[in-house]
């Protein structure tokens, strides 16, 4: 009888864990990938089963695409990765914890209603918490941890457990050498190439746009002044739509 009970528990715990452990498939391979099994790294090939724990690399120009459990969470490696995958699931409770050493990854992570959903991205300095959502995550030890919106929201937060929550185009960049993160719309402000004037500017910004240097090494304003002394016009047609000239009469 104490065999028996002893055989239904060692079962059970199988059983148990077997359940616990999701299932990581390779659905994609382009270039050069590979995995890690025991010291050795090994090729990686389509169709392929991964146990817990693996450690995925690619090469340059390559990249390899996985699926995690049961409810087709997918991470796309990118070039020059490495990454470590743990991933459990149960009826009613899915975790996975990506470990980003370096390069990037892009996480698709459908939710179900019923199923508590876990899912994370982390670096030496930052991590990505998802919410259902698409997101893009780079890490380089020079330039830091960014998290890219591709839809959805997500939470980024760094080692001081100061957390952003992110959507729509809004970023969260995490450098080594900083103890807070960067603006959450940075990457915005980068891409505006218009000037604007108004209230919020600052003393720098506005002497800026008040101007008339060039910025030439000895702040010459010879050559705007030959223009305003010229007896011409010259009229530019713009096209706004295009936000490009048109035409120059």
């Amino acid at each position: 009888m104490k065999l028996i009970k002893i055989t239904l528990t060692a079962f059970t715990v199988i059983l148990f864990t077997a359940v616990l452990q999701a299932e990581i498939s390779v659905i994609k391979v382009e270039g050069s990938a590979s995995y890690k099994e025991g010291n050795k790294w090994l090729p990686l090939k389509v169709n392929q089963k991964l146990s817990e724990g693996v450690k995925v690399s690619t090469g340059a120009n390559s990249y390899a695409d996985i699926m995690l459990n049961s409810l087709n969470h997918t991470v796309r490696i990118k070039p020059f990765t490495v990454i470590q995958v743990f991933s459990k699931e149960s009826e009613t409770d899915s975790n996975t914890h990506i470990g980003l050493k370096r390069g990037g990854v892009i996480a698709k992570v459908p939710r179900k209603s019923n199923v508590k959903t876990i899912f994370k991205v982390s670096t030496p300095i930052a991590t990505s918490s998802v919410r259902g959502t698409e997101e893009e995550v780079t890490y380089g030890p020079g330039y830091g941890m960014v998290i890219k919106m591709l839809s959805g929201t997500a939470d980024g937060e760094n080692r001081n457990g100061q957390k952003k929550r992110l959507s729509g185009k809004l970023q969260f960049h995490q450098s080594g050498n900083n103890p807070n993160p960067g603006n959450p719309l940075q990457n915005i402000r980068d891409g505006i190439f218009i000037p604007v004037s108004g209230n919020g500017l600052t003393g720098d910004e506005t002497a800026g746009n008040n101007s008339d240097q060039t910025g030439s090494p000895d702040d010459d304003n010879s050559l705007i002044d030959d223009q305003v002394n010229l007896k011409s016009r010259t009229t530019v047609i713009i096209d706004w739509g295009n936000l490009q000239p048109s035409g120059i009469n």
